[in-house]
């Protein structure tokens, strides 16, 4: 019997030993197991063919006889009028600058002429002014905090002209009689030594640009329909006439330009079925173009000459001429997932393990676009029933990048 006793309790010993052993290893398995996670975004993804692009205008030179300083009274990229005022010509520097002075002065002037024209404000929308009031302020920190001053003048007499308008309208006095006056006296003085010796006037209608980068009339819209690759490559490696000592500038004429590119005829078919195309041009930043696809030519089995149409123009756009850009043939917007974090199911499906709280669960994934390091996958709809937006990865989930042994409804 006690041979007996000595074995159960041994036996007993040895079977606590185990329970402890096994769930010490359950414990350590559960505790040492590291997840990573990300948190889901909502991107746009642009699919895009690089090109190298030549652009294309009908361009006429601006010229003076007149020496002196030339002051550009349009903006570059401006649509002008025929017979409008796009420059002007001083004897001095100090002119020009008088000149300058007094535009900036006749501003302030008109503003506050403005306001003292608004003795009383009945039925002011308070809430939409203050709305303005705020918007203006905010345009005047981004304009100091990026370093772009040219709308600031402007900005500022806006925000005054607000500001007094909201004292009025709560019967406050804003009187501006002297300043008015002081205006008018200052614009008085300089006014006789402002006067330019020769205005400049569109002679046709167009797009203003007060420089001239020495290729107009490479290539010209009329060269557009009868281009072929050689005469492209021609363009590319002309050599840049030198710009006149009485050159003030150009007028793009009409309202198209185009731009010429060669690219492989395989890359053709992902143009977009659509005949608008939009452009991003390297030297102009991230902002896409919008044009229209004006022709496809087969050079051969390979090459093919692509000439797009635009009727845009800005600033940025005037000074291009032989560019890098890309065509954009595609472009995603969806929840940007991790390589890493994409996994397939039993039955092959893709997915990804989300971690709620301490519960982790398998979601689908619909995937639209796919690079090495992501993909960019389809959300659910607002009107998507509660069973696909429960098993669809959405916005905001966090999926897990990295972890092993993972399974839907695990405890981590």
């Amino acid at each position: 019997m006690k041979g007996k006793d000595r074995l159960l309790k041994v036996l007993a010993a040895a079977a606590a030993v185990i329970i402890v052993i096994y769930f010490a290893a359950e414990m350590y398995s559960l505790t040492s197991r590291t997840y990573t996670t990300e948190t889901v975004y909502e991107q746009t993804v642009l699919e895009t063919v690089d090109a190298k692009m030549y652009i294309i205008r009908d361009e006429t030179l601006l010229t003076t006889a007149v020496s002196g300083v030339t002051v550009p009274l349009a903006d570059n990229g401006e649509r002008v009028s025929k017979g409008s005022t796009i420059a002007a010509v001083f004897p001095s520097e100090a002119s020009a600058e008088n000149y300058a002075s007094v535009e900036s002065l006749e501003k302030k002037l008109e503003s506050y002429r403005k306001i003292d024209s608004q003795l009383s404000l009945d039925n002011v929308d308070v809430n939409k002014l203050n709305e303005e009031i705020n918007s203006r302020f905010i345009s005047i920190l981004n304009s100091v905090y990026e370093n772009d001053y040219s709308d600031l003048g402007d900005d500022k007499l806006s925000f005054a002209e607000k500001l007094s308008r909201k004292q009025i309208s709560l019967d406050k006095d804003v009187d501006c009689t002297a300043q008015i006056a002081e205006l008018q006296n200052e614009i008085s003085a300089l006014q006789s030594s402002s006067t330019p010796s020769e205005i400049i006037t569109a002679e046709s209608a167009g797009y203003y640009v007060s420089k001239v980068d020495g290729y107009e009339g490479v290539l010209t819209c009329a060269d557009v329909d009868s281009l072929t690759k050689d005469k492209l490559e021609d363009a590319f490696n002309a050599k840049k006439n030198p710009v006149q000592a009485d050159s003030i500038g150009k007028i793009i004429d009409g309202y198209n330009w185009y731009i010429a590119t060669v690219i492989d005829t395989a890359k053709v078919s992902q143009l977009p079925d659509a005949k608008s195309v939009d452009l991003i041009f390297s030297e102009s930043g991230e902002e896409k173009v919008s044009t229209y696809i004006h022709s496809v030519k087969a050079i051969d089995s390979d090459e093919s000459l692509v000439i797009f149409r635009c009727n845009l123009m800005n600033d940025s756009l005037t000074g291009l001429r032989m560019v890098d850009g890309k065509i954009v043939v595609s472009e995603y917007t969806g929840l940007k997932v991790s390589r890493d974090a994409v996994r397939l199911d039993e039955d092959g499906n893709s997915g990804v393990y989300v971690r709620r709280g301490n519960i982790v669960n398998f979601r689908s994934l619909n995937i639209l676009y796919s690079e090495d390091d992501f993909v960019i996958a389809s959300k659910p709809s607002e009107d998507s029933d509660i069973k696909l937006a429960y098993t669809h990865v959405k916005l905001y989930d966090e999926v897990i990048i990295s972890g092993k042994e993972l399974k839907d409804g695990m405890v981590i």
